[in-house]
């Protein structure tokens, strides 16, 4: 295994199925059963354009110690998979678009891709893996202060799945190739606390929403009325 351990970080057993699991670190040559996975998770998208998929030289630099990745394990199969990066210092850093002090940017990680196969969809893992990514974050380094990543809108699932990690929408850009990205943010080190009153405003509507991430409004959650999605939008204390 050249010399990689993998370390057990979680062990459970599947709430559909019963059958037992493992969230283990992904080895430094794991890119291929990540790719196959990536392939098998976006082919059975409505909408395969909503998930920005990593390259194989991607992961590849994540497992080259660029990051962590965690990986869930069925009768050592690879179903499931949460990945963080220490991105490199530079113009496109998301810092940027969240008001983050350059000064502080070798503090952030992005949240990079999430994947659960179709066969155990169901069962928790997007929010374990979320809890678990960062519960080991923590205990690797006291260097990370902020956590960031990109959403596409109407992806519905990861939306919900980043505030229920406590991320608020503190962007709203155009990014890779000219795509809408809302930009989450979470502060590990101080939480901010988000003072009525509350806006809703449409998914659709993205100058209104730009307008207010600009006036340090951030977005904190989401609900559906009469088939439509609107987000929730709060003023940040003392701003």
């Amino acid at each position: 295994m050249g010399g990689i351990i993998l370390r057990i970080v979680y062990s459970g057993t599947l709430k559909t199925s019963y059958i037992p699991f493992l969230v283990k670190v992904v080895p430094r040559e794991g890119s291929g059963e990540l790719l196959a996975l990536q392939e098998s998770v976006r082919s059975a998208l409505q909408e395969p354009a909503i998930l920005q998929p990593l390259s194989a030289e991607e992961f590849d630099h994540i497992l080259a110690g660029n990051g962590l990745i965690l990986g869930v394990y069925v009768e050592g199969e690879l179903v499931g998979a949460r990945a963080v990066l220490f991105p490199a210092i530079d113009e496109g850093h998301l810092g940027n678009d969240v008001g983050i002090p350059r000064s502080e940017w070798t503090k952030v990680v992005y949240q990079e891709i999430s994947l659960v196969s179709e066969n155990v969809r169901g069962n928790g893992l997007h929010k374990l893996l979320g809890q678990l990514i960062m519960d080991e974050l923590k205990s690797q380094t006291d260097e990370c202060k902020y956590v960031c990543c990109t959403v596409a809108p109407y992806n519905i699932p990861s939306l919900k799945d980043k505030f229920k990690q406590g991320l608020a929408i503190g962007g709203l850009k155009q990014k890779y190739g000219g795509n809408w990205r809302y930009i989450f943010l979470k502060d590990l080190k101080e939480e901010f606390e988000i003072l009525p009153p509350f806006k809703e405003v449409a998914m659709k509507e993205f100058k209104e929403q730009q307008d207010l991430l600009k006036a340090g409004w951030r977005g904190v959650s989401l609900t559906e009325d009469h088939g439509e999605w609107k987000l929730i939008f709060g003023k940040k204390k003392n701003v």
